[in-house]
């Protein structure tokens, strides 16, 4: 995601992943982006309420950052998953070319 949006600074997560701190501290930590996770279930409500707000020229941040929470990344762990991912990438690189 990253390569693809290198610019990118927080990432918005909805559906099964919110519900696991575990995964979003994982997330967050493996991407080194700030995750940006709603405090309601129905999503699709939120996003409508935005869409609307943006058509009606109504530019309010306060609700959208009452409606949300963050999950920063921790660094160190940041590193030590690219520090991995490395070593995974070379052991592909070998095994394809054993294969």
């Amino acid at each position: 995601m990253l390569q693809r949006f290198p610019n990118t600074q927080i990432f918005r997560v909805t559906g099964g992943p919110t519900k696991s701190p575990i995964w979003l501290q994982m997330l967050a930590d493996l991407t080194g982006v700030i995750l940006e996770v709603p405090n309601i279930e129905e999503t699709g409500c939120l996003g409508a309420a935005m869409m609307a707000m943006e058509a009606a020229d109504e530019n309010r941040p306060e609700l959208l950052q009452q409606a949300m929470r963050q999950v920063q990344p921790n660094p160190e762990h940041f590193e030590a998953y690219q520090q991995k991912y490395q070593r995974y990438q070379q052991l592909v690189t070998t095994l394809k070319a054993l294969h």
